[in-house]
């Protein structure tokens, strides 16, 4: 995460501040095996080297979802039946924070239609949160290492790109889609670690609709 944050910093101390785009609106995400699409919305700055080139930062945060899930129950003495399975719920969500470098095309940054593409780096928080049915906890009792919440931290490359049409005295219209693959990821505990096979998925899909207005100075 230093590493990451390093490399952001470098490339803003060599770019001029004399404008900036701040940008906002909504996003959605599909993890490739998952069966689930999040919806969200983001929050970004772009400043541009020239009218062909930019780096951007962007957070994004995406709603958590739900799968249906179950633990395992171990009895508390020696009649009982030795396991049950207790059903439960499981809830996840995604929060982002990427940067990169997008070229642009046609009229460039400042004017008119473009497109642009490029690469980026992204890291990944994912909040996760397990509630499972009422059960006999005098009888059985579940593994004392998996709780009610995790996270997972990840980090991921990507690759992206978009329309966008900037509209004199108003501002900036755009949608960019990407596609990222987790190069790492970390989770804190067994609750958030059950998701690997299940919510989590390392191929991760996302489209964005937003607005951009330019400040200059």
């Amino acid at each position: 995460m230093k590493k990451f944050l390093v490399l952001i910093a470098i490339s803003l101390g060599s770019t001029s501040f004399a404008q900036v785009g701040i940008s906002g609106g909504t996003n959605m995400l599909v993890g490739f095996g998952s069966q689930r699409t999040w919806g969200g919305l983001h929050v970004g700055l772009e400043i541009p080297r020239d009218d062909a080139v930019s780096i951007y930062g962007r957070i994004s945060h995406y709603l958590a979802r739900s799968a249906q899930d179950s633990i395992s129950a171990f009895a508390t003495t020696t009649d009982l039946t030795e396991v049950i399975t207790v059903d439960g719920v499981s809830r996840m969500n995604y929060t982002t924070i990427e940067g990169g470098t997008r070229y642009y095309l046609g009229d460039g940054y400042d004017f008119g239609w473009a497109a642009y593409g490029g690469s980026n780096l992204m890291l990944i928080f994912n909040g996760v949160r397990n509630r499972f049915e009422p059960f006999d906890e005098t009888k059985y009792q579940i593994d004392e290492n998996v709780g009610q919440r995790g996270t997972i931290f990840s980090l991921a490359f990507g690759l992206g790109g978009g329309l966008k049409y900037s509209m004199e005295q108003f501002g900036t219209m755009y949608f960019d889609m990407s596609v990222s693959y987790v190069i790492f990821g970390q989770a804190s505990n067994a609750t958030a670690s059950q998701q690997f096979g299940q919510l989590y998925s390392p191929l991760l899909f996302t489209f964005n609709l937003g607005f951009r207005r330019d400040i200059s100075w």
